[in-house]
């Protein structure tokens, strides 16, 4: 998976991690043999792409290297607050191009990814939104511009958003979208607008690697809808919140959100049986 730049609270663990792996060993491969490791995976921690699993593996980490009860507290504190990896909207929004570089960031992780799933309760999910329907979520009053969003910057993100839509027609991918039926009948602004989007949502079921779910209204909910997630191959997620996105990737908070999206697409409405729902509203 392509890695997009770490948070400074990633950066300085990683950094600690290879800082304490140098004390005794020159190469992290020399390393992964001593405490029978995968290469790949002292790698991947020591460059931030991925988290220890808890302190039993920043134990075995501390002790291999000759390290401290005190550097193993450090780590613990470290590891604890990397886990809290946030990206606040805000701060992109602020910066010139900052918000279209978040949309170009997820398309080098879908990119990478063989597959993509995404869950929304009440919302036609950014992989598949129209570019009229995304301008009218994000203008609305309770939307970015809360956060300072200009007009001119919206357009910046959708066209960014339209781009990261190519890996919907790229081969090798599994894609597959659960929203309630919700979405389908939210309106954000224009009545038009949701009828257009609502025909795209049919257009795309007939992908061969794009598979659309509903929730609908009189099937039991399988999930609490607190709020959408967005899954890539099972190793990472992230939570979008109105003001920032969250990133998980500590392999119990993943797995559950893997559970919770197998169980939605389970109970959804999928195939034709969409197509119909959809159709239905139109």
């Amino acid at each position: 998976m392509a890695e997009q730049e770490l948070s400074p609270r990633r950066a300085r663990l990683a950094a600690r991690l290879r800082e304490l792996r140098l004390r005794r060993f020159r190469s992290g491969s020399e390393f992964a043999r001593a405490i029978d490791w995968q290469q790949t995976k002292v790698s991947r921690l020591e460059r931030g792409a991925q988290l220890p699993r808890g302190p039993e593996e920043l134990q075995v980490w501390v002790s291999a290297t000759g390290g401290s009860d005190e550097d193993l507290a450090e780590l613990t504190d470290l590891l604890a607050r990397a886990r809290l990896d946030y990206r606040a909207w805000g701060d992109a929004w602020r910066t010139p191009g900052g918000i279209a570089a978040t949309q170009d960031d997820i398309a080098a992780l879908d990119a990478q990814a063989t597959r993509i799933a995404e869950y929304q309760p009440a919302m036609v999910p950014g992989l598949v939104q129209t570019p009229g329907y995304a301008r009218e979520v994000l203008s609305v009053a309770g939307g970015p511009v809360v956060l300072g969003a200009r007009e001119d910057q919206i357009e910046e993100r959708i066209a960014a958003q339209v781009r990261r839509q190519e890996v919907l027609y790229a081969p090798g991918k599994t894609i597959q979208l659960v929203m309630g039926e919700a979405a389908l009948r939210t309106r954000f602004g224009e009545r038009a607008t949701l009828v257009g989007q609502l025909d795209r949502l049919v257009a795309l079921a007939g992908l061969a690697n794009v598979e659309i779910g509903v929730l609908r209204f009189d099937v039991p909910a399988p999930v609490l809808p607190l709020h959408g997630w967005a899954i890539n191959d099972s190793s990472v997620v992230w939570v979008e919140t109105l003001t920032g996105e969250q990133r998980l990737d500590d392999p119990d908070e993943v797995a559950a959100y893997v559970a919770a999206f197998d169980a939605a697409l389970a109970a959804a409405a999928r195939g034709d049986e969409a197509v119909e729902l959809i159709r239905a509203l139109l």
